[in-house]
């Protein structure tokens, strides 16, 4: 495996944190077939909300993962989000794990998986016992079923018919499958 570094988001970062954002959601909506012309803009102005958010919030961490200085991957602690905090009776002192994207020329290389067990370090070094995460997009849940196992809530339906999302709670201490 290529050498990766795990580290915190910087100013200068945010410009290629936006491609990536950009890069990763459109493969990411071409391969799910999507046809919501807004979604990509939207998801985008969200999660830049989120990366100007961790400047000015202490709740709001994002880190990268760098290749050669270049970044490949990204992912956020964060207080847990609006559909989670809906359905979810959320403990105090565990935050959601989001905003975990990984640029598709370097998915399938164990990225993801390093991105994630870093979040994990940095989360018991944060006295945080559990985190949880969702998704919504099918690839998504997936490839967090095979990770982390069965979600702790599906929500049905919850994007349209046969569209569902779902939610885990994990601990931080336990290592993905």
């Amino acid at each position: 495996m290529k050498k990766l570094n795990f580290r915190p988001l910087e100013r200068e970062d945010i410009k290629s944190l936006q491609r990536l954002f950009m890069e990763s959601l459109s493969d990411l909506i071409r391969r799910e077939r999507f046809e919501d012309a807004d979604l990509l803009d939207e998801e985008v102005e969200r999660l830049n909300t989120t990366v100007q958010d961790s400047f000015e919030d202490e709740a709001v961490q994002i880190f990268v993962v760098t290749e050669d200085g270049v970044i490949v991957g990204t992912a956020a602690i964060l207080p847990p989000n609006d559909i989670i905090t809906a359905h979810v009776d959320v403990e105090p002192n565990i935050p959601e794990v989001g905003c975990l994207y990984v640029a598709p020329a370097s998915q399938r290389q164990g990225v993801g998986h390093f991105l994630i067990e870093n979040v994990r370090r940095q989360m018991l070094v944060n006295g945080q016992t559990a985190f949880y995460l969702d998704a919504g997009f099918p690839t998504a849940q997936a490839y967090w079923e095979k990770r982390l196992g069965p979600p702790a809530l599906t929500i049905e339906h919850y994007w349209g018919p046969g569209a569902h999302h779902k939610i885990w709670r994990c601990s931080t201490s336990e290592k993905e499958t």
